[in-house]
């Protein structure tokens, strides 16, 4: 017989009589309607023209509590990092301060945006592969490509990102065939 810790078990039983309560306040049922849906809000609020703001509280809503985020080593000077959702919100909005400052002279905006996408489905968890580029704001050039790797579940009538791994063309190389439009 496995004996369990009686705090975890406390722990558990609150966890599995709770409903999940995430950070919704800016949920749009439409984000949240499917995994094709959830993702393009990700990359929606990700994005923002120049002087404006990300959309932070409508970013945060589209994740479970205790969601991960795994950038690149490359992004992280060769560190492996795993990331809470806050953490990674903390480290885009501190390298726009040290960088370039939003609303500042330089800033140009930013767009990351899916161009093409493998949505692989069973009951009530999906795994989206969604491959993106990254653009300065209204401008043609493209700064990086990559894919996400989306890690999605569906819990109280709306799906939430459980997770999301990434890597760039610039340390994993050329982007499969397979996953190009």
């Amino acid at each position: 017989m496995k004996i369990v810790a009686p705090g975890f078990a406390a722990l558990l039983l609150i966890v599995s009589m709770s409903p999940v309560v995430g950070q919704t306040a800016d949920v749009r049922p439409e984000d949240v309607a499917s995994p094709e849906a959830i993702v393009l809000a990700g990359y929606d609020a990700l994005s923002h023209a120049p002087g404006e703001n990300f959309d932070w509280d409508r970013f945060r809503g589209l994740f479970l509590p205790g969601a991960l985020m795994i950038p690149s080593t490359e992004q992280r000077d060769g560190s492996f990092d795993i990331l809470t959702v806050q953490d990674f919100i903390d480290w885009i909005d501190n390298w726009y301060a040290e960088n370039n400052p939003i609303g500042g002279p330089d800033d140009q905006g930013f767009r990351e945006e899916q161009i093409a996408s493998v949505v692989e489905r069973f009951g009530d968890i999906a795994q989206v592969f969604s491959t993106y580029q990254t653009r300065f704001w209204d401008q043609d050039e493209i700064l990086a490509r990559g894919i996400n790797s989306f890690q999605l579940v569906y819990n109280d009538g709306r799906w939430w990102i459980a997770g999301v791994a990434w890597d760039e063309e610039v340390g994993a190389g050329p982007l499969p065939e397979k996953y190009l439009p």
